[in-house]
């Protein structure tokens, strides 16, 4: 990317539903737990980027974590008041590992909201175990709507945390929401 319009992923809250025990089912695949007949209820999202050091070289190797609510608004975590009525088909947590290009992808869905927080999806990036950023990933008519409280935290750096939403369709022509979202860590550079 070009460098001098970049803006690194600024760091946000891990915020207190980080899972306690990760699921024995890890993948990049939220949507479908393996030796389940049924998927995750909710829009299914495609959430795709790629992932630049300071340099805006790719980091190849590099595991991102995500992990938010299901469709209800409701996370899979012990101090989730909403725990018994979650979706037992949505996976809530999943990694991928970054590509030689840096490029990364989820199969996921849309979060449901919950109190008043624009929907979110978690994020956090490691490379050989060490954390390198943890932070959220917002859509834009969320925020618009959420009385700009995040917007004026976030500030400029808000851009950076936003995907954007297009529609798509998946293989079968199913409708499918498209979200991107490249992620530009600032003081780490691949290699070093």
């Amino acid at each position: 990317p070009d460098m001098s319009q970049a803006i690194f992923t600024p760091s946000q809250a891990e915020g207190p539903y980080y899972p306690v025990a990760k699921p024995d089912e890890r993948d990049n695949n939220l949507m479908q737990i393996a030796g389940a007949a049924e998927q995750a209820q909710g829009e299914a999202l495609l959430l795709a980027g790629k992932l630049y050091d300071a340099a805006g070289v790719p980091v190849a190797g590099a595991v991102i974590e995500i992990w938010q609510t299901d469709a209800a608004g409701i996370y899979l975590h012990p101090n989730d008041p909403g725990l018994a009525n979650r979706d037992p088909h949505f996976q809530g947590y999943g990694e991928a590992v970054t590509a030689v290009d840096g490029s990364y992808w989820f199969l996921t869905l849309l979060p449901g909201a919950y109190e008043n927080r624009p929907r979110h999806i978690h994020v956090k990036v490691k490379m050989n175990g060490q954390e390198l950023l943890t932070t959220q990933f917002y859509f834009a008519d969320d925020v618009l709507a959420s009385g700009d409280a995040l917007a004026r935290s976030a500030g400029d750096a808000l851009t950076a945390l936003l995907v954007e939403v297009t529609m798509g369709m998946d293989d079968a022509g199913n409708p499918l929401l498209l979200g991107q979202r490249d992620i530009i860590l600032s003081g780490y550079q691949a290699g070093s």
